[in-house]
């Protein structure tokens, strides 16, 4: 499978709404009316739902944004759980014992779980596409959030010069001490080649070679890294004062800013990235969860996240809809500074680039 359209800063700023497929008339179609905002909930009351994220500030805004109101326009009994990593959705399905109905994934996973067996096809017969970039509606997984992997620093702590990109993590003679970084090679391996030199436009695709330079890279501060794994981690480690500088996702820093925490971000060589809706293989409540999809995928639903968290909307309908609370520290804000990430490098590739890169942290 490859991905509907090759993704560019073009693509993501022009006018790039795909044709929705025809409603179905029955089964899950019978969801919905003559327009998405019709959408008709009242065969799901009863039912029940499990959805899945990342914890943290972020499931926070998701439980606020999407997944109460879900709950109760639809009248269905919700329950949440936390990490929908590869290795757990893939165990949950390979035991036959899936829980999970809904899952919040980067759309590299969607790619390379789909492709493997382990999601369910998405019914876009049910999940309107109108006001989608066509490079984040795929198979199995449609965008819900634009966000990026920014540099954030401590500006009590880093008093003087401050980092000018995000490669200035690897200058730990100008900000000595730890950092802290994701452990995992979609967001270091780019970040890496800018540390090496090379410009953002010649980042993808990730050649051998730029692999080997990367990794080589790589080795110069691994032991001065912190890794972590779950969203909020890194933005606790900077509250308290363990790091100075930390790899993170732009909307943990809107909520330390509004607990009045010294911390700035760094937007020059942030790589912009989406998350999306996927479904494992025999959820249990596949009709609610395809269901959940499509009414959150409306415009004036994909808008709501963006008064929670300072992540923006995908669909590009919901932009004028969405809140200004968080504007100055939203990714198209910043669009111009960042690197935007290739899925299109990424789906075919990421679990090799994943089991090489495990392979380099056991070293």
């Amino acid at each position: 499978m490859e991905l509907i359209m090759k993704f560019t800063r073009r693509n993501f700023l022009k006018n790039s709404a795909l044709s929705s497929a025809a409603l179905g008339a029955g089964g899950l179609g019978s969801l919905l009316g003559a327009t998405a905002s019709a959408m008709d909930l009242s065969s799901l009351n009863g039912k029940k739902f499990t959805a899945v994220s990342w914890g943290g500030a972020y499931q926070d805004a998701q439980r606020n944004a999407w997944f109460t109101p879900f709950e109760e326009a639809a009248g269905v009994e919700l329950s949440e759980d936390t990490d929908p990593s590869n290795a757990r959705i893939i165990s949950m399905v390979k035991a036959g014992n899936v829980n999970w109905d809904v899952c919040d994934v980067g759309l590299e996973q969607a790619f390379s779980v789909g492709e493997q067996g382990y999601l369910e096809p998405l019914d876009y017969d049910v999940i309107d596409t109108t006001g989608f970039p066509e490079g984040f509606v795929t198979k199995y997984g449609i965008g819900n959030i634009t966000w990026s992997t920014v540099l954030a620093y401590r500006e009590d702590v880093i008093t003087r010069e401050k980092p000018s990109s995000v490669a200035d993590i690897w200058d730990t003679e100008r900000f000595p001490g730890k950092r802290t970084l994701r452990d995992y090679p979609l967001d270091n391996l780019p970040w890496a080649l800018m540390a090496v030199g090379l410009k953002k436009e010649e980042i993808y695709p990730l050649t051998e070679e730029k692999l080997a330079m990367a990794f080589a890279k790589m080795d110069e501060i691994k032991d001065e890294v912190v890794w972590w794994t779950g969203g909020a981690q890194p933005a606790q480690l900077l509250s308290t004062n363990e790091v100075s500088l930390a790899q993170v996702w732009n909307g943990r820093i809107g909520n330390l800013i509004d607990e009045g925490i010294p911390v700035a971000i760094q937007w020059e060589g942030a790589q912009m990235q989406v998350d999306a809706w996927a479904i494992p293989k025999n959820a249990p409540n596949k009709e609610v969860a395809m269901a959940f999809i499509a009414w959150a995928s409306q415009a004036e639903n994909n808008a709501r996240i963006a008064a929670e968290i300072a992540y923006g909307p995908v669909n590009k309908n919901s932009i004028p809809m969405a809140s200004d609370k968080y504007a100055s520290l939203l990714p198209t804000t910043h669009f111009d500074k960042q690197l935007i990430c290739d899925f299109n490098y990424w789906g075919p590739n990421f679990t090799d680039v994943l089991e090489r890169w495990q392979e380099w942290r056991m070293t």
